[in-house]
């Protein structure tokens, strides 16, 4: 009986080469994987900024519903109709991504103010939009020779105006800053007359939970509509040209803070334990509206002639 040879063990070399194949295997998988979804990462990114835009100028609800406003001014829930038009619904009418990206693309027209105030299309300006809203997306577009501003257009109806003759409804500015931890990024909804605020979000932060993370939440983001971004003086008229503007994030509450001053039209009520991130939020507010100052008086001006005529 011959006896059992002993098993080739491998050697470190082997050991090596073997480990060194597999980590490029796994890196080029993983590489692979990482192309492959890019487009879809940005496309549900594009989709979710669309979203929180439209929460900002109240055409979408926080929880997922389109809105329109009744002969009150109210905003009622809506649902969708062939064209982008929007009719009365309930909240149980929950808008799909197809039917988001429609009303998006009808309502929310993305133009260029200057540092007069002066408004252009992007072909009027020549800039290609694609690649100037990917560009400055993170540094921010209010630092820019041209200024992005989004005009909110009318719920369409059969034979509506063209884009450039229809009036606005209203004006989605894009707001980023810092809070506690990292960059912010968000929206502000402003009405035609360039002061009172429609509405606001907080889409992209990395703030604490529970505490500086509110910024994100429905409650907090629905003490905005309404306030005036120009800073209101004691005498009740408002000189745009000089008057603060800007959101003010108190330590506490309004009420207790500024009481019923000219002031507190101007400011919302902080959260608890999270003073850093309000600080960061007025800070934001303050930095990306001052430069759009030029636009904001003058869809103010043109408000108050509308209004003699």
């Amino acid at each position: 009986m011959s006896e059992q040879q002993p098993k080739k063990t491998p050697n470190n070399t082997q050991t090596i080469i073997f480990m060194v194949i597999l980590s490029f295997a796994c890196a080029l998988i993983l590489s692979l994987l990482a192309s492959a979804l890019a487009e879809p990462k940005e496309l549900a990114k594009d989709l979710d900024r669309s979203k929180q835009m439209m929460i900002a100028a109240k055409i979408l609800s926080h929880h997922g519903t389109f809105l329109m406003q009744d002969k009150e001014g109210e905003y009622l829930p809506a649902k969708y109709e062939t064209g982008g038009i929007l009719v009365p619904g309930s909240e149980k009418d929950h808008a799909t991504n197809a039917q988001l990206l429609e009303v998006y693309k009808k309502r929310l027209i993305p133009m260029l103010v200057n540092d007069k105030g002066d408004l252009f299309t992007f072909e009027q300006a020549k800039i290609n939009e694609d690649e100037y809203i990917a560009a400055y997306r993170k540094a921010g577009y209010y630092q820019q020779p041209y200024k992005l501003i989004y005009k909110l257009l009318p719920n369409p109806t059969s034979g509506a105006k063209s884009e450039k003759e229809q009036p606005a409804e209203g004006w989605v500015v894009p707001v980023n800053g810092f809070g506690l931890w990292d960059a912010i990024y968000g929206y502000l909804a402003v009405a035609p007359g360039g002061d009172k605020v429609i509405g606001i979000t907080w889409y992209d932060q990395k703030e604490t939970p529970g505490l500086g993370a509110n910024i994100a939440e429905e409650p907090w983001q629905n003490l905005f509509p309404g306030k005036l971004i120009f800073q209101e003086p004691s005498s009740g008229t408002t000189d745009f040209k000089t008057a603060p503007l800007g959101i003010v994030v108190v330590k506490g509450k309004v009420s207790e803070v500024l009481g019923d001053s000219p002031k507190s039209k101007s400011a919302v009520d902080g959260m608890a334990g999270a003073t850093l991130t309000g600080n960061g939020v007025t800070d934001a507010y303050r930095n990306v509206l001052a430069p759009y100052r030029p636009f904001f008086i003058r869809i103010h001006n043109e408000l108050q002639k509308e209004k003699k005529s």
